[in-house]
């Protein structure tokens, strides 16, 4: 397998995804770990409506096998996408291993609960501590929103 990026997006595939994204990584399958999109076929119709026909599409809504998953596509360059940080946590508690993670969009709510890390990225004290303890478990945070962006690494304060 060949996990070549993963971001956290609460849109999941739009255009800086399908059009930026997927050509700059040569991406060949989008793997989307949400349980909403696994059961939502016109979602999943919508998303793919961008997208280059050969890249391949997997849904799923349990990311308890995600790795299992990820195995079988061996030899192939994937993308994985969450529509949280909730999903991620989920993944690595089940045996996921994960370098590094792209914050891509996460729009909140509620603005004057949440944290600003970057124009298209918000996030809540709850999950700002979450995220901080990723980061002091080695996993390397990226706030990115499209490759021709300025990556910036994302370190507690």
């Amino acid at each position: 397998m060949t996990l070549v990026w993963t971001r956290i997006d609460h849109k999941l595939i739009h255009g800086q995804v399908s059009v930026a994204w997927v050509p700059f990584l040569g991406v060949e399958t989008i793997v989307i770990s949400d349980e909403d999109t696994a059961e939502d076929l016109w979602a999943q119709k919508v998303m793919t409506m961008g997208l280059s026909p050969e890249v391949k599409m997997a849904y799923f809504s349990k990311p308890a096998n995600l790795a299992g998953l990820l195995e079988k596509l061996s030899g192939q360059r994937i993308l994985l996408l969450f529509k949280n940080l909730a999903g991620v946590f989920e993944a690595l508690s089940l045996g996921l291993n994960l370098k590094s993670i792209n914050l891509g969009n996460q729009i909140g709510l509620k603005p004057e609960q949440e944290v600003c890390l970057a124009d298209t990225f918000f996030i809540n004290r709850h999950d700002l501590a979450a995220l901080a303890t990723l980061h002091l478990a080695g996993l390397e945070i990226i706030v990115q929103s499209v490759p021709a962006s300025k990556a910036v690494r994302w370190n507690p304060r």
